[in-house]
């Protein structure tokens, strides 16, 4: 792939909205909420549970829950 070719290819590349707490929480409680058993499954079997949102993967482990 040649410069211009890179250049073209980075303009397509949208910037990374930037982190929102409040959407993520509620990506985690919707996310928990639709899938309560795999998720305690995950806890169960890992100690962890992974779970997807817009910003990323969310780590949630039983240490998280005991704090809270």
């Amino acid at each position: 792939m040649g410069g211009a070719q890179i250049e073209r290819f980075l303009t397509l590349i949208e910037p990374k909205a930037a982190f929102n707490p409040a959407q993520a929480r509620r990506e985690v409680l919707e996310y928990i909420n639709t899938r309560m058993s795999d998720v305690a499954g995950e806890l169960e079997r890992r100690g962890e549970a992974i779970i997807p949102t817009s910003n990323g993967s969310f780590l949630l482990t039983r240490e998280d829950l005991q704090r809270a």
